[in-house]
């Protein structure tokens, strides 16, 4: 009897497993065509939309609520490179190029989405 239940929780638990294994390769492994679009809010609005897919080593300035912000961008990645704010939060988070990671600068109320297109618009 214990037996055939551990073979039947084995039937349904090495399928699903596998599917699982499947999926996150498939996830993982999933490059996307779409260039990648730097967004960058000032309370709430659209001040800069910046192409990550262009190579091309620059700096943005951004007037923030509280002061101004620089914006490196380079290799298709971006970094808040200098800031007003106390904390430096912004500054010490470094380099994103991921859309999983915004920056965000409370004290100046500054935001950097990233998005897959430059079509698609986030709503926060």
């Amino acid at each position: 009897m214990v037996k055939k239940k551990l073979r039947n929780d084995l039937l349904l638990i090495v399928p699903l497993l596998v599917a699982a294994i499947i999926a996150l390769v498939v996830i993982l492994t999933r490059k996307t065509d779409k260039p990648l679009v730097a967004r960058v809010y000032v309370s709430d609005a659209i001040v800069e939309t910046i192409d990550l897919s262009d190579k091309t080593e620059r700096d943005y300035t951004i007037n923030g609520k509280n002061g101004e912000l620089v914006i490196h961008v380079h290799d298709g990645k971006i970094k808040v490179s200098k800031s007003n704010c106390p904390h430096q939060d912004c500054v010490n988070q470094g380099e994103v190029s991921d859309i999983n990671h915004p920056i965000i600068c409370a004290y100046n109320e500054v935001y950097i989405v990233i998005n897959g297109n430059a079509n698609y618009d986030v709503e926060i």
